[in-house]
């Protein structure tokens, strides 16, 4: 697939700490057959002084006037690209010179691969591994080969792991749409789940991507971004099974059915507002999302009778779920003591981490002393062993030796 030019977006807001090595390791892939659509967000740094620095023709600037945010800026670097494939850079991460190279390689050799992703590399703020600081957020980050089935239902349980180290084909964005405005944080989910329902992920595992862990991404989240998050998930879950065709989903969640005979698309419809009643874990303490659709469909002449007939669930069975609780409304009082208690825990974790590095670091400091006195007793036997007077000595050494057996 040499032949096959890659599109790579990069968006950048005031990334100027980050954003030269970013570039950089664009520049040295060994696979040469790019372009770096670079989408300067209305930067107040010094990010275009550094962007127009390169005089690399593959290197295309997009300079935006004003901060539009990620998803407007995205676009615009979608609407760019002249590739048959794309793939997208975040302006504080780093590729490794075969990245781009080894996930070609595997699209061509796995012809039914039209999307492919890698495992990363957590680093900090100074380019620093911290992979054994948080392993927990390295397994579930760095993803290996699942069904569509499986994804689907990884989705819409637990919520997304992949980040944005994947290689796709154009034409999907052309089938599936770019990045959806109403999303602020959850735009990569989102824009994932439309394309699982229409192609299988292929993983690459290996870690090519150093994924940047900073400061503000490791404090705790304020109430607002936590609240914008909520809405924008639950939406998200609302409107899960758009597009998705009556055979996927019989696939990914047959064994979650009411009537495991459903089959008809009506049937299916219902079984869809059934599943949206558990929530993530699959639990089912905030129905709301599927009593809002069963709702909706128990006002319809044709999905009514279909309830009835089929589920026995009637207006009366509607009403009694729904006087049962206050559906995921939380106090102000329950969201700041669940947020000083997330805080509680994340410093406690900070300082576990910090004194497993101070013995980490004592254990090391350990063994380079204690090698450093074997080198010199090495050095010291060396010397004796080729010393006039050893050499001397070792007919003498022999014949004790012969005279003590």
């Amino acid at each position: 697939m040499e032949n096959e030019l890659v599109s790579i977006v990069m968006v950048n807001y005031n990334q100027e700490k980050f954003l030269k090595k970013a570039i950089d390791s664009v520049l040295i892939q060994t696979y040469k057959n790019w372009e770096l659509i670079i989408v300067d967000d209305g930067s107040t740094d010094r990010s275009v002084d550094i962007i127009k620095e390169y005089e690399d023709d593959r290197i295309k600037p997009i300079f935006l006037q004003e901060n539009s945010h990620i998803c407007i800026a995205t676009n615009t670097g979608f609407a760019a690209v002249n590739g048959k494939y794309i793939a997208r850079l975040d302006s504080d991460d780093i590729w490794e010179k075969e990245k781009l190279e080894k996930q070609m390689d595997f699209m061509q050799q796995n012809p039914d691969a039209k999307v492919c992703f890698t495992q990363i590399e957590l680093i900090d703020e100074n380019g620093k591994n911290i992979n054994d600081r948080e392993p927990e957020l390295l397994s579930l980050y760095n993803s290996r080969q699942k069904s569509r089935e499986e994804w689907i239902k990884f989705f819409f349980f637990v919520g997304n792991s992949l980040l944005p180290t994947l290689v796709f084909e154009k034409k999907l964005l052309d089938i599936v749409g770019g990045f959806k405005l109403n999303y602020c944080q959850t735009h990569d989910f989102e824009f994932l789940i439309r394309l699982i329902k229409h192609t299988d992920f292929y993983f690459v595992e290996e870690e090519l991507v150093k994924y940047r862990r900073t400061s503000a991404q490791n404090s705790a989240s304020t109430v607002k971004k936590n609240t914008r998050f909520f809405n924008e998930y639950m939406d998200i879950r609302y409107h899960f099974f758009e597009n998705m065709s009556d055979e996927l989903f019989i696939s990914a969640f047959k064994e979650f059915f009411h009537n495991k005979d459903a089959s008809t698309h009506e049937e299916i419809v219902c079984e869809q507002a059934f599943l949206l009643e558990k929530c993530i874990g699959y639990s089912d303490d905030n129905p709301i999302l599927g009593l809002f659709k069963l709702g909706e469909l128990m006002n319809d002449e044709k999905y009514g009778r279909v309830l009835r007939e089929k589920y026995n669930y009637t207006p009366k069975k509607y009403y009694e779920e729904t006087c049962k609780k206050i559906l995921w409304v939380k106090k102000d009082n329950e969201w700041k003591q669940e947020l000083e208690k997330q805080k509680e825990d994340l410093k406690n974790k900070e300082e576990h981490i910090q004194k497993l590095l101070e013995i980490k670091e004592l254990q090391q400091n350990h063994i380079i002393k204690v090698e450093q006195e074997l080198e010199v007793f090495r050095q010291k036997l060396h010397a004796m062993e080729e010393s006039r007077s050893w050499k001397m000595t070792q007919p003498i050494r022999k014949l004790k030796e012969k005279v003590r057996k």
